[in-house]
């Protein structure tokens, strides 16, 4: 009898522990032109804010958008900032994925990434803004690569590194980079 309740507190024990890690360290982290990035805001507007944030939403509509999941269309956006209301530097993540899967690493077979440097302007996160960084699509190059190494409790994480064109000639490196989110489904 023992027995049987030592391995229950020990399971739920278990179940606990992974819970808090699956909490922590949520955000997008990742090395760009050899400094640290780390992203862990969503979107957000106050009345310092300088940017126009997807049609002025209020900050609960925004914290959706930054972080959501289509079940039907089996999608997935994330937009990170480092700052919620003064960024200097954001990234938005956009990829298929089927929660159906199960097989991990999961390589989305489409998947796209823009960089924002806000000192640059522009549009927030608009295919337009081809001043700011955007990564080729991974299903015409391998200059992008996703996988995505696990999806529980709403919350996916996984590892990124890609090849990113700025429509201003140059090109940059996303090397080491690790995304850790909980989403909100459609």
């Amino acid at each position: 009898m023992y027995k049987f309740l030592f391995l229950g507190v020990f399971l739920l024990c278990l179940l606990c522990f992974q819970r808090i890690d699956l909490e922590e360290n949520q955000g997008i982290h990742f090395t760009f032109k050899q400094k640290y990035c780390q992203l862990e805001h969503p979107m957000h507007t106050g009345a310092g804010t300088r940017y126009l944030l997807r049609g002025e939403r209020e900050n609960r509509r925004l914290d959706t958008l930054s972080n959501w999941f289509d079940s039907e269309k089996n999608y997935v956006e994330v937009v990170r900032q480092d700052d919620p209301l003064q960024p200097q530097l954001g990234v938005a993540l956009g990829f298929e994925f089927d929660e159906e899967n199960g097989d991990y690493p999961y390589t989305p077979s489409q998947a796209i990434m823009q960089l924002k440097d806000f000192g640059w302007g522009g549009l927030e996160f608009s295919r337009s803004d081809t001043m700011n960084y955007t990564g080729v699509s991974n299903n015409i190059s391998d200059d992008l690569v996703i996988e995505i190494d696990g999806f529980q409790n709403d919350t996916i994480w996984g590892r990124f590194s890609g090849l990113l064109l700025s429509g201003a000639g140059p090109m940059a490196q996303i090397e080491n980079g690790t995304f850790r989110i909980k989403l909100f489904q459609k």
